[in-house]
């Protein structure tokens, strides 16, 4: 370090302050400069972290387990027409399918209902939920023994089940899938725009307390010779390191949280929705079986359905069709492809819908032409070309491609966390060596002065 002669104990500044005073409001001013700046990374990390929260851990899975709900209901549904549609000694398979499923939505009842983070937008729809789903398993179990009996009437308290199931508790699931999405989508919306302008006000606060460095540094240069000032040099140094180190962190967040957001739960959300809706159109195709005097309105049921996951255009097929050319929750999905594997999935599983699509034409066919054994053992028979095998084919390739989004969801959400983790203790680690740093520097000057 260089050194002159000595100088004066006490220069007046042109408004009478002697150097140790405008050095302890230099000091001041270091302070309340890195004050602040810790200040705009601890919001910037706030933003960061909770955003994702609200989609990682209160909006997402509440939205999957609403859509559960539905699957494992309209499941339950279906099973219970195939049993009903079936020789009573012949349907313990439909008995036992439907009893997996009730257990299935009991549970994932009971994870959204743990989970319950906006109050009566998601208590109302999990009470209307459990409510009615007693009354409607109690429907059910007199078709049932109704059926047993022989008794006609079993397809009129099938029919009460089925208005209940689709007009009550499944609309439940559906407000309950709203009331999380509405929160994750505004939660998104917000952490887009506030983590733009907090890392913006991070990089204008480095900025202003790196300014402030430099001009006490070139007045001590002016002030007392010496060319360069080693603590002030240190804090400047560890401000540009602490500086881009916050920047870095939270463009890695902001990035997992996009990756976690638009590119996976996007196809979660699509590929669940299709699944619930799969399954509900499943079971109108056996309701179509049992109960021919709704024939009609069933089968428009299962088109309308049909056309919620893939609708074509005249003349094209599952096999051929572009996701440009249709709409549709799996054409959202195939418009979202990310991850390896997943448009082999996919694709799969649009394959695999016009399958069973394909199956279920055969079963309206054999119906109208009077063979309703027939058509009874194509619905719900499991063996390769039958509707059950079909079904279960397509669903284990959208299985698939969920299991694809899932999994890169989850890495994201984890590895966002990861990044903030002990982010507010580095944070104050930093900004407290550099406060300190500062102190060091400017007071071993104004000792000087003493």
């Amino acid at each position: 370090m260089t050194t002159v002669a000595p100088f004066p104990a006490a220069v007046a500044t042109k408004r009478t302050l002697t150097t140790p005073q405008i050095l302890w409001r230099g000091l001041w001013a270091l302070w309340a400069g890195d004050a602040l700046l810790l200040g705009l990374v601890l919001s910037a990390g706030h933003v960061q972290h909770a955003a994702m929260k609200t989609i990682g851990q209160d909006s997402a899975p509440s939205i999957i387990a609403s859509q559960q709900i539905k699957t494992a209901l309209a499941d339950m549904d279906a099973n219970a027409a195939n049993e009903l549609i079936a020789d009573p000694a012949t349907a313990a398979a439909s008995v036992q399918a439907y009893s997996k499923r009730r257990r299935e939505a009991a549970t994932a009842l009971i994870a959204a209902a743990q989970n319950i983070t906006y109050g009566e937008a998601e208590r109302i729809p999990i009470l209307r939920i459990q409510l009615e789903l007693g009354t409607y398993e109690a429907l059910i179990q007199r078709a049932r023994d109704l059926h047993q009996e022989g008794d006609r009437t079993f397809i009129s308290a099938y029919n009460q089940a089925a208005q209940l199931l689709d007009g009550t508790i499944l609309p439940a699931a559906d407000a309950l899938d709203q009331a999380n999405l509405k929160e994750l989508d505004a939660a998104y919306s917000g952490q887009r725009y506030q983590s733009v302008t907090t890392r913006s006000l991070v990089a204008v606060g480095a900025l202003i307390v790196l300014i402030a460095l430099a001009v006490v540094q070139l007045f001590l240069f002016n002030r007392t010779h010496r060319l360069i000032n080693i603590p002030i040099f240190t804090a400047t140094l560890l401000l540009v390191v602490f500086t881009l180190l916050t920047l870095q962190e939270l463009n890695s967040a902001a990035r997992n949280l996009k990756r976690a957001k638009e590119d996976a739960f996007t196809s979660i959300h699509a590929l669940w929705r299709a699944r619930a809706v799969a399954y509900a159109a499943n079971a109108d195709e056996s309701r179509f079986l049992l109960d021919p005097q709704h024939a009609s309105e069933r089968t428009q049921a299962f088109y309308n359905k049909r056309d919620l996951l893939a609708k074509l255009p005249a003349g094209a097929t599952y096999d051929s069709v572009t996701p440009n050319d249709f709409t549709g929750y799996l054409a959202d999905e195939l418009n979202n492809i990310t991850f390896r594997g997943e448009r082999e999935a996919a694709n799969e599983t649009l394959t695999g819908f016009g399958r069973y699509v394909a199956v279920d034409g055969q079963i309206r066919d054999l119906e109208r032409r009077g063979q309703h054994k027939q058509a009874v053992e194509l619905c719900t028979g499991t063996a390769p070309g039958q509707s059950d095998w079909a079904f279960d084919q397509f669903d284990t390739a959208l299985g698939r491609t969920l299991k694809i989004n899932q999994d890169a969801f989850d890495a994201s959400i984890a590895e966002g966390f990861g990044v903030l983790r002990y982010f507010d203790l580095k944070a104050g680690i930093f900004a407290g060596v550099i406060a300190v740093l500062c102190l060091f520097g400017l007071l071993q000057r104004i000792r000087e002065y003493q």
